[in-house]
């Protein structure tokens, strides 16, 4: 953490005002930018402005005015939702704290007008912004894009070599810190307001009942805080791969997460709101353990939500360490924890994909289950379900995706939803959204439902119905997950990429961001089923399809990730987009795998290959003492060039077509075949790969002389 001192300031420079040394590095920035349009440097002047306005990477990364803005703004509803959910959830009115709150908000405004001196002259109606009604989400939006508006104008600019950019980028600087100042001391009014009231309320109640209501109250506010600062962030245009730089903009951090080894942490060695609360303590002479109480529960709670937002998998979260007692701030991180002790094994299923009927109301041409309108005789029943819920939890909590056939279709879909749910898994589902309306969506949230993966295969109607063999089965989908985002469902769209819709990708994407769509999946088919009689693209329209796509994450706000396509982890590492939020390219039999309608496990859908049944061995024994499994994480058995790659860790290649493309092993309909009756070797290389591994290369040319 940086210790400098920023000027004689009241409240803890280290704490409370990283923000004013951010506005001073962008003012020198901002002074350099205008340096180089006087001398004719514009890509100069327009690296620095994009540093300035949409921030920095690096050891020193900055979010830049863009992210300190949102930040404020989110940290404005965070710190107001303090005192009013303890205030609701008590059923009192707010104590009356206005003597103290104006002396200590004069001298935050005190060390500001200092802290500033020099950059920016502050403001009086900046000042008393705080006494206005608070900004709505719209209000939020439309300051937030007026400023982004006046950016581009800069930025068309310096694009035109205008002189005139010289003085524009100064007014721009000037504008963005207003509203940002604003935000802070709104922030800080907010920050104070809570303080004061919860502790006058620990002097009428005790702080037992305090903190007994805050215990009550801490998941509800940390689900509202978070869901408000992504709401405004991805409205505004804000990918969400950029929101959790965006979200710790104000502190000086460490961070360091291990998805191999399924965790990390992240430590906070200064926090505004601890910092605010010491002085205002340490003014009014008290020794309380209201800021304990915070750090205990809000802070924690927030945390928990963000992480939840940001790690695609279950997470668990721990406070070893509190700001208000051991002076830094440390969560754990745990994916996919277990009710038990803490695991030591490598390998725990991150995602289980279970399907969980064969029937369906489509007729889809590419179906690798060859799902129809009859269930399969032996389906695994209710008892059996959860059952088997049980046995997963035993290994891990893993994301469950309830898969089909379609899953509605089975009439107890709503009791294994809450039974999971209530087990600590994270539920999921795949659907073709026919039977998804307003009802089913609030049934399916109740139950406790996460995520729901909605399939959209093309942006003209016609062209998805045909591909999924009913007509008007585009419309279903399309308000199923209009019903869906109604009912505050996260959305997920998946698209099987086909000649069909090949060139039409783009088109696929603009058309589902404008639905407000969370995460959006792009498959390539694995001929398996009755996707067997499709024409496949071929592979090099694959590699080129995985490097497009991935070229155009900072396009959209989407999460974007390409499906059943390992190779897009070596193209997202080529290409240096962040790869923190995966773990590997294939996951089958490391974090992945398949349950099939009768209780088969299968290393993943497209590998139609029993490993056990879970009405016979318990999960946990197939998936720790599977020899198939064995093999799979055991990256030295690879063969071919998967085997010599240096990104075999990363990728792995397509097991699933390793195994059944070069020998046509995949046309079983979906069928199961036992581990003894293999034919194919799911070892072999991806033949699906068109890169030419370094050491392939080199033992290549040797072999040539």
């Amino acid at each position: 953490m940086r210790t400098e001192r920023l000027a004689l300031t009241k409240f803890d420079e280290a704490h409370c005002h990283k923000w004013a040394l951010l506005l001073k590095e962008r003012k020198r920035k901002t002074d350099n930018a205008s340096e180089a349009v006087a001398s004719g440097d514009f890509e100069t002047a327009k690296r620095l402005v994009d540093d300035v306005f949409h921030g920095s990477s690096g050891k020193n990364s900055d979010a830049g005015m863009e992210g300190s803005l949102l930040y404020h703004m989110a940290m404005i509803s965070k710190m107001s939702a303090e005192s009013r959910v303890i205030l609701e959830e008590l059923g009192v009115d707010a104590p009356s704290v206005e003597g103290g709150l104006w002396r200590f908000y004069s001298d935050f405004v005190s060390d500001v007008k200092e802290l500033l001196e020099g950059i920016i002259e502050l403001d009086a109606n900046v000042v008393m912004a705080v006494k206005k009604p608070a900004l709505g989400v719209e209000e939020k939006i439309r300051l937030f894009m007026r400023l982004s508006e006046e950016t581009k104008k800069v930025e068309d600019l310096l694009d035109r070599k205008n002189v005139g950019a010289k003085d524009s980028v100064q007014k721009l600087f000037l504008d963005w810190t207003e509203q940002i100042i604003e935000m802070r001391l709104r922030q800080e009014y907010e920050t104070m307001k809570g303080f004061l009231i919860v502790e006058q309320l620990a002097k009428d109640f005790g702080v037992e009942r305090i903190a007994e209501t805050m215990g009550r109250v801490q998941k509800k506010f940390g689900d509202e805080t978070v869901d408000s600062a992504f709401n405004v962030s991805l409205k505004v245009g804000i990918p969400k791969e950029k929101l959790q730089k965006l979200m710790l903009s104000d502190h000086f951090i460490e961070l360091k997460m291990d998805m191999k080894n399924l965790g990390g942490y992240m430590r906070f060695l200064n926090c505004p709101i601890y910092g605010s609360h010491k002085y205002m303590e340490t003014e009014m002479g008290t020794k309380s353990e209201t800021s304990q109480l915070f750090c205990k529960n809000f802070c924690k709670s927030h945390a928990q939500s963000m992480f939840e937002k940001f790690i695609p998998f279950p997470v668990g979260v721990s406070q070893p360490l509190r700001m208000a007692t051991d002076g830094k701030c440390e969560f754990q991180i745990r994916i996919a924890p277990t009710s038990a002790t803490q695991t030591t094994e490598k390998y725990v299923p991150l995602v289980v994909s279970w399907n969980v009927t064969l029937r369906c109301n489509l007729k889809c041409s590419h179906c690798y289950i060859n799902a129809n309108e009859t269930n399969l005789v032996d389906e695994l029943s209710t008892d059996a379900a959860k059952m088997l819920i049980h046995q997963i939890t035993e290994v891990s909590r893993p994301l469950l995706i309830l898969s089909g056939g379609e899953p509605l279709l089975r009439e107890d879909i709503y009791e294994i939803i809450r039974y999971g749910a209530d087990r600590g898994l994270r539920m999921g589902m795949g659907s073709n959204g026919m039977l998804i309306d307003d009802e089913v969506a609030r049934r399916l949230k109740d139950a406790g439902m996460w995520t729901v993966a909605v399939s959209l295969d093309s942006s003209i109607p016609e062209r998805h119905d045909e591909f999924r063999g009913v007509k008007g089965c585009w419309g279903h989908a399309v308000n199923a997950i209009k019903a869906l985002k109604k009912a505050g469902i996260q959305v997920q769209v998946n698209s099987t990429v086909t000649r069909q819709n090949y060139d039409e990708v783009d088109d696929i994407m603009a058309m589902v961001e404008d639905l407000g769509v969370d995460n959006f999946h792009l498959f390539f088919l694995v001929p398996t089923g009755r996707g067997t009689d499709i024409e496949d693209i071929t592979p090099r329209m694959y590699e080129d399809m995985i490097t497009s796509t991935l070229a155009k994450t900072t396009k959209y706000k989407l999460n974007v990730k390409p499906s059943c396509a390992p190779q897009f982890m070596r193209v997202a590492k080529e290409q240096g987009v962040d790869m923190s939020r995966w773990v590997r390219g294939c996951m089958a039999g490391l974090y992945y795998c398949r349950i099939y309608p009768s209780g088969e496990v299968t290393p993943c859908p497209y590998m139609p290959v029993s490993l056990g049944n879970i009405r016979e061995r318990s999960f946990k024994d197939i998936w720790f003492n599977s020899e198939v499994f064995k093999a799979l994480r055991d990256f030295d058995q690879l063969k071919g060039k998967c085997g010599l790659c240096e990104y075999r860790d990363v990728c792995g290649g397509c097991r699933a077509r390793a195994y059944g493309v070069p020998t046509e092993h995949m046309d079983f309909c979906g069928a199961l075949h036992e581990p003894t009756e293999m034919q194919g070797d799911y070892l072999a290389e991806d033949p699906w790969c068109i890169y030419q591994p370094k050491a392939y290369r080199l033992e290549s040319n040797n072999s040539k002389k």
